[in-house]
């Protein structure tokens, strides 16, 4: 994948190569719901993508009824949602609780070990600082996981002399080149995307029918959104979306 930067002086453009991606996210449909466009990007643009849950939204939904089989039925929904992106390499950690991510233990450790074994170029997440310009962001789960990627991402995954154990496993150290983050307070990269991208990420987020109401509301809104987000894109573009760029090394 080729993520071009526009310089707004010279409109000249900077070009890297993604092979692999690595999306890090607390609930089904977060991805898909902020970075969804970007990441059929990617995947189109011929990265290796894989999505890494850490809860299945066991705690989601808008009605009492089957609530029993949320975790099962968000699970399913995050799998055809990533299906859409052309995403088939998607899985969910077990045993931390939807809405209880920040008392889970050994988050951190568990996404080393992600980071290790996927050994992605790029990873995407959610920011870890509060945004009050934004309430939907700040779910505290979110902020959680990315809390534990900014721990993780460095310098616990390519530290060779920490989590020896697993590096015992054949986990080798790795250290991302850089970590987009969504819903932050702050924008520093647009990722400018096509129609289809759009598309691709408005069929992913109709995927997740138990936790949107009004799926008609919620497309309009995202479409509405990513012509917003590409008043900063590279001139040229119809639609984008806005992360928080961190270069790890």
């Amino acid at each position: 994948m080729y993520r071009r930067e526009d310089n707004r002086a010279t409109r000249k453009e900077t070009i890297v190569e993604y092979e692999r991606v690595l999306g890090i996210y607390a609930h089904p449909d977060d991805a898909d719901v902020g970075a969804g466009a970007t990441l059929a990007r990617l995947v189109r643009e011929g990265a290796d993508v894989a999505l890494l849950l850490v809860t299945a939204g066991d705690a989601g939904g808008f009605t009492a009824e089957g609530q029993e089989r949320m975790a099962e039925r968000r699970r399913a929904e995050q799998r055809a949602a990533a299906a859409h992106l052309g995403i088939s390499d998607v899985s969910f950690l077990s045993g931390v609780a939807d809405g209880h991510v920040r008392e889970a233990t050994g988050l951190v450790r568990e996404i080393v070990a992600a980071i290790r074994r996927h050994a992605p170029d790029l990873i995407l997440t959610t920011s870890p600082e509060y945004n009050f310009a934004s309430t939907a962001a700040n779910h505290p789960d979110h902020r959680a996981v990315g809390h534990a990627v900014v721990e993780a991402a460095y310098p616990a995954a390519g530290n060779p002399f920490d989590y020896r154990d697993l590096l015992a496993q054949g986990l080798e150290p790795h250290d991302p080149s850089e970590v987009w983050f969504q819903g932050h307070r702050e924008i520093n990269h647009v990722s400018p995307v096509t129609q289809g991208d759009l598309d691709r990420k408005i069929a992913a987020v109709r995927s997740h029918v138990s936790q949107f109401p009004d799926l008609d509301r919620m497309e309009r809104l995202l479409r509405e959104a990513a012509v917003r987000d590409a008043a900063g894109a590279p001139e040229g573009a119809e639609f984008a979306e806005c992360f928080f760029r961190w270069q790890v090394r």
